[in-house]
């Protein structure tokens, strides 16, 4: 797999989770508000309702336990009242209930009066899942710890103690919220999030895939100025200019084939006067070159034309360039074939070296040979010139080590 396609895989893949975390913790934190704002609105109506209720007369509808009771009536208006006055567009009461203990039965809860229109019978059990939390907080300002769901629907149920003059327990009010249409808008607000998280995730899509070509092709630039570099065109250079990591390297890059072109440099210069075989070895070579005066053995070979002189007055200058070009070229190439290296020219004579720069046990075997080869070298090289017209040439050659 490409770096570019990794890498943009990677972006979208961020931004992805990262929307998916968002939507997450929106919805999450967006029902804990509505619910929070919700429950604060039950518990505050239930709270309002009972302190309106006479207690007195709530307690009279307990102890006589008959709808046609008119202190059950009386409470039955109240609590009518009270839910047409609470009932709003953002919020729908659907039911007020009065709810008290079985006396005989403390683990038992019991209906007094509802507002329902199919309302429970003064005294009827009380069974929702809510019956143990409202015993237990029957003296507390409550309501339910999260949203009911039934088969009516979605509710919420805030809760509120009634209390006697002297502030003794006689019932509690719950007070019922339809729920549905808050979920409805909440799930309304989520799709809308959803949608706009969606936009936000081709938006990322998008700036990912822009990310990933432009680094790509950055990266792209500095490959190919590396293969042209490793082909042997050590004049190339990049021309990425940024101020990152793609610039520095852009720099770098540029500082090595400048060192490889200079390299090469000395390194063609260097085999004007040594063979390949030596340069290579030096080249190598770990140990550091000494700039330095020093003493060793070398075997050196001096050699030049015969009668130069005389030959060179018979032939016009041009020729006699050419024939020295051919003769050192004939005899550079029998030098460093025989591990030789080339000290200087002097006129028509050549300088040569064996056992320099580097060591070599057998010095003077290869400058015997070598003087050999260039003496057959020169007679090849004079057998071409007679046949071109031209005098032969002869060589005078020494040995010294």
């Amino acid at each position: 797999m490409k770096y570019r396609t990794k890498l943009y895989i990677s972006l979208v893949g961020v931004a992805l989770a990262s929307i998916i975390l968002g939507l997450v913790i929106f919805s999450t934190e967006a029902e804990k508000l509505v619910f929070k704002m919700m429950r604060s609105r039950a518990v505050s109506i239930a709270a309002t309702v009972a302190s309106q209720l006479d207690p007195a007369t709530v307690k009279q509808s307990i102890q006589r336990v008959s709808e046609k009771d008119p202190a059950y009536q009386s409470v039955l208006d109240n609590l009518r009242k009270a839910l047409d006055a609470n009932r709003r567009e953002d919020l729908y009461i659907a039911d007020l209930s009065i709810l008290y203990p079985d006396p005989e039965n403390p683990n038992a809860l019991l209906f007094n009066v509802e507002t329902d229109p199919d309302p429970a019978l003064p005294g009827a059990v009380y069974s929702d899942t809510d019956k143990d939390l409202i015993l237990k907080n029957k003296d507390k300002y409550f309501s339910d710890p999260s949203f009911v769901t039934d088969q009516y629907g979605v509710w919420l149920s805030g809760f509120a103690p009634i209390r006697d003059a002297n502030g003794n327990y006689v019932a509690t009010l719950s007070v019922d919220i339809n729920a549905a249409d808050i979920h409805m808008q909440l799930e309304e607000l989520i799709k809308f999030a959803i949608w706009g998280l969606l936009s936000s995730l081709l938006l990322a899509i998008g700036i990912a895939y822009f990310l990933s070509k432009k680094v790509t092709i950055a990266l792209h630039h500095l490959c190919d100025v590396v293969e042209d570099i490793e082909e042997g065109k050590l004049e190339t250079r990049s021309t990425l200019e940024s101020n990152d990591e793609f610039g520095e390297l852009s720099n770098r890059i540029n500082a090595m084939s400048r060192g490889l072109q200079e390299r090469e440099r000395l390194k063609m210069s260097f085999a004007r006067y040594v063979s390949t075989h030596i340069m290579e070895k030096i080249i190598q070579s770990e140990a550091p070159l000494k700039l330095e005066g020093e003493r060793r053995k070398v075997t050196l070979l001096f050699s030049d034309i015969r009668q130069f002189t005389l030959l060179a007055e018979k032939l016009p200058p041009e020729e006699v360039v050419h024939l020295l070009n051919q003769y050192f070229e004939q005899m550079i190439e029998v030098i460093f074939s025989h591990s030789g290296t080339l000290d200087k020219f002097i006129g028509d004579g050549v300088m040569a070296e064996f056992g320099a720069p580097l060591d070599d046990e057998f010095q003077e075997e290869h400058a015997i040979r070598a003087a050999i080869a260039m003496q057959k070298a020169l007679m090849l090289l004079s057998k071409k010139c007679e046949a071109e017209g031209k005098p032969r040439s002869q060589m005078g050659i020494g040995v010294h080590t």
